[in-house]
């Protein structure tokens, strides 16, 4: 077998990336979800339960991926959750769940471009309604650029990636000195904290829209095949970008909703971009143009790394003959996916020119997106509890830590989500479209892929690594006491949002204090454990 052929067909070229560029994979995926997005579940939330909603959702994706680099590790390839899925419940469950990452990349790619092609409309003319063909043409003129990009090689796009992820973040940095020139506690944490005709149920309509802050971080975890030390490198560089992440949401949160009323960017496909307008310090040209330029790096940074998400589960999905070989060729000279990053780049493209006669084209891509994703994350935890009982020799590389309190805290705050969702599509049509998207990838299984699918026993199991630095006992019980006070603490919110019983008597400053601050210790307390469990040094 040569260097670039799997025993299942082309591999991508292995060893490139280290801690550093898988944070930089994971921090500029998500870096878009800073500057758009997010604002949307402020609509008749407010601030503080969105506050709380992202918290939530910063903890369930803390989970979710140590408890995917479990499976990544296990199974080093492009493939991901088709690799995990078809070893634990065969090839249709393998199916299933790579579709899902897949649509999850897609549509939030869509969005990202959609939005960069807007944001720079905005930038044009921020006074009228931004051009449409303008934003269009923008859009597919980023797409056709990262397209361009990721062709020439995984090593040259960490590069750019790392350096586009930096210039975001400097964009961040920007707006949150500027909203501070016009900040005000009281626009923060409003009275009441959370609308009095909703209470604690404005927690709950804010998750979906608050995913969005995270959505797609595991796509960083398809790197497992192209990383250096997989068992490290991944859950390590994961950890430090849920962390990075967690200081960004409550610094955008709190700094762009203390700078201006929340209902003036509820509603914005632009909210960072239209604070720094209603600013006073936002008059200065040089500020506002300024701060456009370098924040467009955040929504390039994350198509370019949804773009890599995408094309890489395109790329195993035809590699492994789910859908057409075709997909899973690679450029023998630079060993990138290029057939599956042309129809990732064309899919895209299509869906953006829709946006010329369907103006809620953003809205709509990024819950889609988040219906697909929490999909894949009841799969996935159901996959690994399976293979964790079934082959528990194929998970020695890399254990998640708190045994089973990760997954099973995926699985509840995932089924939670998905449950919100016919209270917020007010149109009747995420789901609908969701659900369509599956039915056209299961059509095209069944008639392209299913008799071709390698068998389950085809796949070769990874050798066992040495055995793992185990966290201490102290610390190890400090965190899962963490974890399971939070998801108590979610529970009994639910519980009253759905018109039962309210644990905290009412949804109070002090309750609401509350809940923020278990959720904080929760996210601190698993971080912990997680990086002394793959610091460096001997293993033991």
């Amino acid at each position: 077998m040569g260097a670039d052929q799997h025993e299942h067909g082309p591999v991508l070229r292995t060893g490139q990336l280290r801690v550093r560029d898988v944070w930089a994979l994971g921090v500029g995926i998500v870096v878009c979800g800073q500057y758009f997005g997010w604002n949307l579940g402020l609509k008749d939330n407010g601030p503080v339960a969105m506050l709380i909603a992202s918290l939530a959702v910063c903890l369930l994706f803390l989970a979710w991926v140590l408890t995917l680099s479990e499976l990544a590790v296990a199974m080093p390839r492009a493939g991901g959750p088709l690799d995990y899925g078809r070893r634990a419940g065969g090839s249709w469950l393998g199916f299933l769940m790579g579709w899902s990452m897949f649509l999850e990349c897609l549509f939030g790619g869509v969005a990202t471009a959609l939005a960069g092609g807007k944001y720079v409309a905005f930038l044009i003319d921020p006074e009228g309604t931004p051009n449409r063909y303008v934003a269009v043409a923008v859009g597919l003129t980023i797409i056709a650029a990262f397209f361009l990009l990721q062709v020439r090689g995984v090593k040259e796009q960490a590069r750019a990636l790392v350096r586009m992820t930096y210039a975001a973040l400097a964009g961040l940095v920007v707006f949150w000195i500027a909203a501070l020139t016009h900040f005000s506690w009281d626009r923060v944490w409003t009275a009441p904290a959370l609308p009095a005709d909703k209470g604690w149920q404005a927690v709950l309509d804010a998750v979906p829209f608050a995913l969005w802050w995270l959505i797609i971080i595991e796509a960083a975890a398809l790197a497992a095949e192209e990383a250096r030390e997989p068992e490290r490198t991944i859950p390590r560089g994961l950890t430090w970008a849920i962390l990075t992440v967690v200081v960004l949401v409550v610094l955008t949160t709190v700094t762009a909703c203390g700078a201006l009323p929340f209902e003036q960017i509820a509603t914005k496909d632009y909210p960072l971009a239209e604070v720094i307008r209603g600013i006073p310090a936002g008059q200065s040209s040089l500020l506002f143009y300024g701060f456009g330029a370098v924040a467009l790096f955040g929504l390039l940074a994350s198509y370019h790394g949804l773009l890599y998400g995408s094309s890489r589960q395109l790329f195993a999905l035809g590699r492994d003959q789910f859908l057409p070989p075709a997909l899973g060729r690679v450029s023998a000279e630079r060993q990138t996916p290029v057939t599956a990053l042309a129809v990732c780049s064309l899919l895209a493209a299509g869906l953006v020119v829709a946006n010329l006669w369907f103006d809620k084209a953003i809205e709509a891509a990024v819950l889609v997106a988040g219906f697909a994703a929490l999909v894949l994350y009841v799969l996935s935890t159901w996959s690994l509890f399976r293979l964790r009982r079934r082959e528990p020799g194929l998970l020695t590389g890399y254990r998640a830590p708190l045994g089973g309190w990760l997954p099973l805290c995926v699985l509840v705050l995932s089924v939670l989500a998905l449950a919100v969702y016919p209270r917020i599509d007010e149109k009747g049509v995420v789901v609908p479209v969701a659900l369509g998207t599956y039915a056209v990838g299961a059509g095209a299984f069944a008639v392209c892929g299913r008799s071709r699918a390698p068998a389950l026993g085809a796949l070769t199991a990874p050798q066992p690594a040495p055995g793992v630095r185990r966290s201490g006992h102290r610390l190890h019980r400090v965190a899962v006491g963490a974890l399971v006070v939070a998801l108590g603490v979610i529970g009994a919110v639910s519980v009253a949002a759905f018109g039962g019983p309210d644990a905290f008597g009412a949804a109070s400053d002090g309750a609401a204090l509350f809940v923020i601050a278990v959720l904080g210790v929760a996210i601190v307390a698993v971080s912990v454990v997680e990086l002394r469990l793959t610091r460096g040094g001997p293993r033991l």
